[in-house]
């Protein structure tokens, strides 16, 4: 398993232009951030339907010299986002190859069915909105619930939001939403920005919290915490079932004990060391010697 460290930014635009892409890069490491993730977009509902593939989803950008030049000191992931109208998705991306090769997968859902797939269906990791396009979809309670119940994790971009006051707005409605169906669980902040300019440093966007609805806590989560719990999720969704292998630091005792007897055994010496205690204080009491003074007459 990959190891990541806080504070995440797992969207972060991809753009051909390496140069835009290595600036957004060197600031987020400037501002503190240690994980980010490198978003690609596919748009399922424009596909040429007349043209049959083994594999719909478009292998990862290969990004080795981005990765060499940040080397050590920021980890960059993988990810892709999908845009899909129907349910007819969930069918690609079981026999999709290419999907496993991405550390996150997103589902943007243009439609309520979608979305409500996309909360108790999709074989992802995260639901995510472009407020951009200005796409008004507002979860149900149940919806919110069997997803947080599924693993899965809402994004709100705040990137977006520095450039327009609608999309502001929109964003501000979406959270709410998100805190009034669920109280704000599950919740990761994201910059979705398309230049350095739009990045913001980790406590800044902590600070969001208060707009947006959540605690102080949940804030602090949303850009390290609960990222964290996302890659993690992820990774299982990746690799199935694994076998893990603990390695003791110390000796290892071996007891045939059921814990209702260990439990008893524990309560008898407690006894035992308290009727022990009790009676070296008697016996101390007995062995010393009286210091009352006799009265003269």
């Amino acid at each position: 398993m990959e190891k990541t460290e806080g504070f995440y930014d797992l969207c972060i635009p991809y753009e051909q232009d390496e140069k835009i892409l290595q600036d957004i890069v060197k600031e987020a490491l400037r501002l503190g951030y240690k994980t980010i993730a490198i978003d690609q977009l596919y748009d399922h509902s424009k596909r040429d339907v007349t043209k049959r593939t083994p594999d719909i989803f478009p292998a990862p950008t290969i990004l080795k010299k981005l990765e060499d030049e940040f080397k050590n000191q920021v980890k960059i992931l993988k990810r892709l986002t999908i845009i899909y109208v129907d349910v007819g998705i969930a069918h690609a991306m079981t026999n999709s190859q290419n999907l496993r090769m991405y550390n996150i997968i997103a589902g943007q859902p243009k439609t309520d069915g979608a979305l409500t797939h996309c909360c108790t269906s999709f074989s992802g990791d995260l639901v995510t909105f472009d407020m951009e396009t200005r796409v008004k979809l507002l979860v149900n309670r149940k919806a919110y619930q069997m997803a947080v119940k599924r693993g899965m994790f809402f994004e709100i971009k705040y990137g977006p939001a520095t450039k327009d006051y609608c999309i502001r707005k929109d964003m501000i409605k979406l959270a709410h939403n998100y805190c009034v169906r669920g109280k704000s669980r599950n919740i990761i902040f994201s910059s979705g920005a398309k230049n350095a300019f739009e990045l913001r440093g980790p406590y800044d966007v902590a600070n969001l919290s208060y707009i947006f609805g959540l605690s102080e806590d949940q804030g602090k989560n949303a850009v390290d915490k609960s990222c964290r719990q996302l890659f993690l999720r992820a990774e299982s969704r990746r690799t199935g079932k694994t076998i893990m292998t603990l390695k003791a630091s110390g000796p290892v005792v071996f007891s045939n004990i059921s814990e209702e007897e260990e439990e008893m055994h524990d309560y008898k010496q407690r006894c035992y060391d308290f009727s022990t205690v009790k009676d070296e204080s008697e016996s101390d009491s007995l062995e010393q010697p009286s210091k009352k003074k006799l009265k003269l007459l």
